[in-house]
């Protein structure tokens, strides 16, 4: 499903569990990053049998475990950042949205119509599968 790129992915993962479901595709888990995460979503994966590993955020004052966080700079403040353990899961994922982000008409997106960018994003697809063989 293509959405607009400033948009949360959030409202996008039912109606793509429905258009699973209407192709007759049953996925046994989903994996998804904090950006999913969410009681509606937890029960309606659970709803459809679906396994949720969906990474959960840490909570304000909750503790962090020793050897997960590190500090970084958010503007002029120093803020304590946590590693996602289910990480390691979904990085063939995020490898292939990088690959797809190399290629300037994928990254920047300048179509205005939306066929015209999924075909180059099939297009892009292609190339990256051709070059793994």
């Amino acid at each position: 499903m293509l959405g607009a790129g400033n948009e949360n992915e959030r409202r996008y993962l039912l109606p793509l569990l429905e258009r699973l479901a209407a192709a007759r595709i049953q996925p046994r888990e989903l994996w998804a990053d904090r950006g999913c995460a969410s009681a509606a979503h937890e029960q309606a994966l659970a709803a459809r049998r679906i396994r949720s590993c969906i990474s959960q955020p840490r909570r304000r004052g909750e503790p962090i475990p020793p050897g997960r966080g590190y500090e970084v700079w958010r503007g002029k403040k120093r803020r304590l950042k946590t590693r996602d353990p289910q990480a390691r899961h979904r990085w063939a994922v995020e490898r292939t949205n990088a690959w797809l982000k190399s290629y300037r008409r994928i990254a920047t997106r300048r179509d205005r119509k939306a066929a015209n960018y999924l075909a180059f994003l099939e297009l892009g697809m292609i190339v990256i599968l051709v070059r793994s063989f």
